[in-house]
């Protein structure tokens, strides 16, 4: 720590070094207590989570409170609306498992590898499966200078030469 102090005595920094607000030389040679700080930054958490317990505890009393004082008719309703969430969800479940299958058998990418929440979601992600599992075979490639014309291979061609140069067309 000393050698850095000293160091940066050496150093001529384009900005003017932070002033010390004790005034005196001695104000950087002073080492940090980071165990000091290391604790009293743990303190500081374990009184906020004190905290945010105490207020868990709190809404938990009042919510049990507002339950007590439900008359049966609302706690019916209650549960009745949570029981109408729970039989949507499944019900969604069940219609993109349909719309899987369906989207499976047309493209040939296996239902448990798709996602999504409407069909076009899910038809978009089997377009981009299909072409990763299923590539398309490329056209060969013709490799030198001449292409022949279609209904043209190499025999008729010289052939034809050869009846021309001798006359026999």
């Amino acid at each position: 720590m000393h050698r850095n102090a000293m160091l940066m005595r050496r150093i001529r920094l384009i900005d003017n070094p932070p002033e010390d607000n004790g005034g005196g030389a001695g104000g950087n040679d002073e080492p940090v207590d980071w165990e000091a700080k290391y604790k009293d930054a743990v303190k500081h958490s374990r009184e906020w989570e004190k905290r945010a317990k105490d207020n868990k505890m709190a809404a938990d009393e009042l919510e049990k409170l507002k339950e007590s004082q439900m008359s049966e008719a609302e706690k019916t309703a209650r549960r009745i609306n949570a029981l109408e969430k729970e039989n949507a969800a499944y019900k969604a479940e069940k219609q993109q498992d349909a719309w899987k299958t369906e989207v499976s058998k047309k493209t040939g990418v296996p239902a448990d590898l798709l996602r999504g929440s409407t069909l076009e979601d899910i038809q978009a992600h089997a377009e981009q499966l299909d072409a990763v599992l299923h590539p398309k075979p490329k056209a060969p490639q013709v490799h030198g200078a001449e292409r022949q014309p279609e209904g043209v291979d190499a025999d008729s061609e010289r052939r034809s030469y050869l009846h021309r140069l001798l006359g026999n067309e």
